[in-house]
Formats: C-alpha cells, sequence, structure tokens
C-alpha cells in the first residue's frame, strides 16, 4: 500500500534463522487468546485459483511472496481447526479474509508470517516485521512527528525510530479495513512505553469520523535482528489497550 513511502529498510537474514527469531519474539509478545499464526517461507505453497488474478503479471518475487503470505495465512488457519480457505486480494491489494476471519500478513526477507483470529472477538488485526537496522537519519522527520522525535535517545536514535515505523506500520493495518482510508506516518503519534497509537490532528486523518479514531493497541517483541509489532483491537473494547512488551535481547 501506498504507506510506506519509506520502504523495507531491513537487513537480511538467512529464513532458517528468521524462523527461529520469530517463534521467540511471538512468545515474548504473548499473543491474545483465539489469535493463531503461521510461518512460510518465500516459494513455499500453492495458490488456489481465485487468488492468481491479484498476481497474474507479477515479477517471480512478488508472486513468491505473496503466495507465501497465503501459505502462512492457511498454516494459521489451521491452528484453528479451519479447512485451507482462499483469501483473495481485493482491487485495493489487501486480503480480502473468509467470513467470520480477520487477520494480517507481513513479509520480510524470504519469509512471510500470518496472524488470524476471529472476526466476533477482535474488530481489527495488523501485523509489521522489520529488520532492526536503524532508520536512516533523513527519513527520521518523515516518519516521526515532532512529540516523537523529541523523546528519541541521542545515542541509537535511528534504531528506536525504526521501532517507532514498525508500530506505525502495525497501526495503520489494522486500522486501515476499518475506513479504507491511506494516510501518511504523521497522521499517528505512538507511544511505546504505553503501548498504544494514537491518532494525530493532522489534515490526512481530521476527516475521519470520531468513532474510528480510537487508540490502537500496540505489542512489540525485538531481537535476533527482527522487530515484531502487533496491533489488535477486540470488537468488545474497541477503546481498550493492551500493554506493550519490548524485548531488547
Amino acid at each position: 500500500m501506498p504507506w510506506r513511502v519509506a520502504g523495507k529498510c531491513v537487513r537480511a537474514a538467512a529464513p532458517e534463522v528468521a524462523i527461529g527469531t520469530l517463534h521467540r519474539l511471538i512468545d515474548q509478545i504473548g499473543l491474545p487468546d483465539g489469535l493463531a499464526w503461521g510461518v512460510a517461507k518465500a516459494g513455499e505453497g500453492a495458490l488456489l485459483d481465485i487468488e492468481t488474478a491479484a498476481v497474474a503479471r507479477a515479477v517471480p518475487q512478488r508472486r513468491a511472496e505473496f503466495t507465501a503470505g497465503r501459505e502462512a495465512a492457511r498454516r494459521a488457519m489451521a491452528q484453528l481447526g479451519l479447512p485451507a480457505l482462499a483469501i483473495p486480494a481485493g482491487p485495493d491489494r489487501a486480503p480480502i479474509w473468509p467470513d467470520g476471519l480477520i487477520g494480517s500478513i507481513s513479509h520480510t526477507v524470504g519469509l512471510c508470517l500470518a496472524i488470524v483470529g476471529p472476526a466476533e472477538v477482535y474488530r481489527a488485526l495488523g501485523i509489521d516485521i522489520e529488520g532492526d537496522a536503524a532508520l536512516d537519519d533523513a527519513l527520521i522527520p518523515e516518519i516521526c512527528r515532532p512529540e516523537e522525535r523529541a523523546l528519541l535517545p541521542r545515542t541509537g536514535a535511528g534504531a528506536h525510530a525504526k521501532r517507532i515505523f514498525s508500530a506505525k506500520e502495525a497501526a495503520y493495518k489494522a486500522h486501515y479495513p476499518m475506513v479504507r482510508r491511506i494516510f501518511g506516518f504523521h497522521g499517528l503519534s505512538v507511544d511505546l512505553r504505553q503501548g498504544y497509537a494514537r491518532f494525530t490532528d493532522h489534515a490526512e486523518v481530521a476527516s475521519l469520523a470520531p468513532d474510528s479514531r480510537m487508540d490502537l493497541p500496540l505489542l512489540q517483541a525485538v531481537g535476533g535482528g527482527l522487530i515484531l509489532s502487533v496491533s489488535v483491537l477486540r470488537a468488545d473494547l474497541p477503546g481498550g489497550r493492551s500493554h506493550l512488551r519490548h524485548n531488547c535481547g
């Protein structure tokens, strides 16, 4: 989606190493009850007929990532006792989840992670995986608002800004399916200590309906060269928060 103006500033990692790291980060986060996850390497899996149209003209790398994302999602579905259901892409390229399900998919170098859960329990879900390489200094003002930049440490500002970038990615991906509106990084302000992303008064989000400008809870774990960010909003607690857990080991 156009949200990703900063691109993927990731540190390449062998999929075998990254899979083990993702297992540990998911354990550190402690996903809420009812959510399931799956991982697949680029090149694994096969598309169902209804899914192929989204990548009919895609380059091989994009097709491999798309296929692995669907494979990861079906592995997550299997954890919930569900069959291998199709996940086509809409005109905006966002996944169209099967009735009764909500989910999110993220890619890093050669690896895809998907998390799914019941839509009756969870209203919104967004995930993001990033390499932990520091964000370029020139990109920090583009990603971080003034109040966020004011809290960046003097040493390691780029690394902390990268965590904010990942958190905003996850929050945006959770929010987008509810309103189908694209906005920039300054539309959200992230508090990593409290574990939420909050809408700002920026012009790009000022016109959003008040009931869609809820705080978006965040969970985050860091380690092994990766950042994993998850935003989960329960259906019965639209304004509820989750505590952010960050492990920098």
